[in-house]
């Protein structure tokens, strides 16, 4: 009880451990949110790794048809630009799958041979 300044730091030792539990507390719910927020776009990531796979597989057609996944992602990414904003989260899966979709589709059917279109 003598020593004064011993007792002040426990009790900021004492705060900084309730601020930390509290934040600890939030960041599990801001890690839920995220969580549930990622697996919202889940159906956007699963349509344009089907769509990557599906274009590697033009090769078959003819040798020509060679993309890179560099500039499938920078097609991919100029689709997710061009997306309008929306609140639903539901409304704005649609509109990303859409978008790519025809971005894609776009990029692609250029290239094409006309024998092949």
């Amino acid at each position: 009880m003598e020593n004064v300044a011993l007792i002040e730091q426990l009790e900021v030792t004492k705060e900084t451990s309730t601020i930390i539990q509290e934040k600890q507390v939030q960041a599990k719910i801001t890690e839920k949110e995220i969580n549930e927020s990622r697996e919202s776009y889940r159906p956007v990531a699963s349509e344009g790794a089907m769509l990557y796979f599906l274009l590697i597989q033009l090769w078959i057609i003819d040798h020509m048809y060679q993309y890179s996944l560099e500039s499938f992602q920078n097609f991919f990414f100029k689709a997710i630009e061009k997306t309008e904003e929306s609140e639903e989260t539901d409304v704005r899966v649609a509109s990303l799958i859409q978008m790519i979709r025809i971005v894609i589709y776009q990029w692609v059917s250029r290239g094409l041979f006309e024998r092949h279109k």
